[in-house]
Formats: structure tokens, C-alpha cells, sequence
């Protein structure tokens, strides 16, 4: 971290036996300059631990009546271009979301998520690290980050502990759990799309977790008439927007030694290469329109005739209704710049040899 202890750092509110376990898990790796986050963060996560059990018997019953309808996953890996996507779907009123109070304080909603609304808008005025994209409250947020503070088989918690990166990214492979472990984190994942639904008010979620890529088949399991939608990118640019994604990540969070520049290069390649592969296979077993594929460089260029083709393909309603507000927040982005990155041979080799399925598969060309 750029400071040695963040008073906005995930842990601060996160469950106190999922604290534990990540600190009982990555212990011989936590840097000794970031003890005094580690004690702030279990100081706080303590002391919230009356009113998680609060707000769990205040909305237990309510939240296991909310039935999860039609939910429509935003696929993709990190850095393809799902943000734009989520951003501009999320301008149709009919779908809900987790927005970013009830991403920060999940565990609590209810009875302290005021207390928190001004220290969440203040730090969403920062813009995103990677990116520079203002977010708003209004706006949603990728609900694997809440879902790391309830249970700790997570991907997000590698941005706390980098060393653990293989390991934390293996979560988002959930058909190499045991039936034991996998039938608790569909439990979980369950409860808390239940939950945004029943804070929505009963609305369609609209979701986007770039883990979920790689597990349709489980998603369409729990969900029958659930709706997926994939962005893909030219693979050099994920790759390399990848790496200054968990560079700026793991410099605000990160309580250990961040691993080399070529290391993480191939943690993410490989990573990159079992994603697509399981979701390849996945897919195959789809029926008719349940998945709709978006390439982001016709996508950036002009979403709205893409997005009507979407939601005739997927056979959403309401396109018409929502086609104004999706206008209009697609035109507040004009005069946005993207990264602009540098690409070494090094790099460019590795994504040629691992990653040639995946030209073949979307016909991008190699360099």
C-alpha cells in the first residue's frame, strides 16, 4: 500500500471469521509495516460483529423469500471492457444491481449503511485507480467484491494478499471444489443474490463478476432462466491492462510484498488460458437465446445498435423504454481516454504461445 494503514481498506468490513481465516491463511506473508492495518481492520470487524447478527435475523427470512428472477450475467475477463457494459445496461430501470453502499456494507445494511454513505461517496469521487472511470452511488459494482467479505472462497481477497494470487484465483474454478465446499459456496452466492434482489425491491439482477466466466454451467444450474452476455478484446491489451490493474490494485490493498513483474505475467496468462478454455467448453450446453457475444472494439465505437441486437437475441423487453437513459449516459463519456500501454516482446511471446485458442477462436490476429 502507498500508506501503511487505510481507513477504507475491505477488511475493515469484513465478517470477523472470514478476517480470521485470511489472516490464519496468508500469516507467514503479511509484511510486518502492515501490522497496523491488520489490527485496525480486526478492531473494526469485531466490533460490527453485533450488528451483523443484527441485520442477519432482521432480514433472513425476507431474503430467503426473495426469489432470484432472470438474472443477466455481464461476462468477461478483467480489463475486456464489462465495466462500459454493466454501466450502460445498468441505465435500464428494470434491472437491479448492488450499488456501492450495499457493496461496502452488505453485512450490515440496515442498520449502519448510513454511517457509512459519506465516507463511500467521498472515495468514489476518486475515480477508479486502473482507470480513471468516475463512479457514482447511483452506479453498480461487481458483486464478488461484497461476496469476499461474507466468505472467504473468493477471488478479490489476492488484491490483499498478492503471494496467494494461485490460490484465490482457483476459486473462480468452482467444478474443482469438492461437493462439500461447492454446495457452501452456491449457498452463499445464493443467499447473497437473494438479498440485492430483495434490497431492489424483487427486480431482475444485472451482475458482472469477471470470475463468473469461468463457471456458466454451475450459474445456469442454480439460475434455469438465467441470461448471459460476453465482452471480448484483443488479448495483448487484456493481458497488459491486467497487469496495471493488479499493480494499481495491490498498491492500495495489498499487505505483503507484491510479486515480480514476471511473475504476475504468468499468473494471469495461465489464468487467462483456464478461464476461456472452461468457458469455451461451457457454453456449448447453452440453450437457444441464453448468450449473446460482444466484441469491444465494434462496442466502443457505437454500443446502442449492438445493445438492441442483445436484447432482441436474449429476449429482454424494455429496450425502447431504456434506449434514452443508455443514450445519454453513453454521451457523458465523450472526450474519456483510455491507457495507453507498451507491449514487450517478452510479453507479446507469452500470449502468443499460450493464448492461440483464443486468436483462433475470435480471429484476432497475432503480433
Amino acid at each position: 500500500m502507498d500508506k501503511f494503514i487505510s481507513s477504507a481498506h475491505p477488511l475493515l468490513i469484513t465478517k470477523f471469521p472470514v478476517f480470521c481465516r485470511y489472516i490464519a491463511e496468508n500469516r507467514k506473508d503479511i509484511c510486518k509495516k502492515y501490522y497496523p492495518q491488520i489490527l485496525l481492520s480486526g478492531i473494526s470487524s469485531l466490533l460490527l460483529t453485533p450488528f451483523v447478527c443484527a441485520e442477519n435475523l432482521i432480514c433472513r427470512k425476507a431474503v430467503k423469500n426473495s426469489g432470484v428472477k432472470s438474472p443477466l450475467f455481464v461476462l468477461g475477463h478483467w480489463r475486456c471492457g464489462t465495466t462500459l457494459l454493466f454501466f450502460l445496461l445498468a441505465q435500464d430501470k428494470q434491472f437491479g444491481f448492488i450499488d456501492p453502499l450495499m457493496t461496502f456494507t452488505m453485512n450490515f445494511y440496515h442498520l449502519l449503511g448510513w454511517a457509512f454513505r459519506p465516507t463511500i461517496a467521498e472515495h468514489l469521487h476518486e475515480g477508479r485507480p486502473m482507470d480513471n472511470i468516475k463512479y457514482s452511488m447511483s452506479l453498480p459494482i461487481e458483486e464478488y467484491i461484497s461476496f469476499s467479505t461474507m466468505e472467504s472462497d473468493s477471488v478479490y481477497p489476492l488484491n490483499f494478499f498478492p503471494q496467494s494470487f494461485v490460490r484465490y484465483n482457483k476459486n473462480a474454478f468452482i467444478d474443482q471444489f469438492s461437493e462439500k465446499k461447492r454446495d457452501h459456496w452456491k449457498r452463499s452466492y445464493d443467499y447473497l443474490l437473494k438479498k440485492i434482489t430483495y434490497l431492489n425491491d424483487g427486480k431482475r439482477l444485472l451482475l458482472k463478476s469477471p470470475d463468473n466466466t469461468a463457471r456458466v454451467r454451475l450459474l445456469k444450474e442454480m439460475y434455469p432462466d438465467a441470461k448471459f452476455v460476453n465482452i471480448y478484446r484483443d488479448p495483448y491489451t487484456v493481458i497488459r491492462s491486467t497487469m496495471h490493474l493488479y499493480d494499481k490494485m495491490m498498491s492500495h490493498w495489498s499487505l505483503e510484498e507484491i510479486p515480480s513483474e514476471e511473475t504476475m505475467e504468468d499468473w494471469i496468462i495461465e489464468t487467462f488460458k483456464m478461464m476461456y478454455e472452461a468457458y469455451f467448453k461451457e457454453i456449448q450446453s447453452l440453450p437457444p437465446h441464453s448468450l449473446f457475444e460482444i466484441k469491444f472494439e465494434t462496442f466502443e465505437k457505437d454500443p446502442l445498435p449492438i445493445l438492441r441486437s442483445m436484447y432482441d437475441e436474449l429476449e429482454l423487453s424494455g429496450f425502447d423504454e431504456a434506449l434514452p437513459s443508455i443514450k445519454a449516459y453513453w454521451e457523458s463519456l465523450n472526450g474519456y481516454q483510455k491507457n495507453n500501454f507498451e507491449y514487450s516482446e517478452r510479453l507479446i511471446k507469452k500470449v502468443d504461445d499460450k493464448l492461440g485458442f483464443y486468436f483462433d477462436h475470435y480471429g484476432y490476429e497475432r503480433r
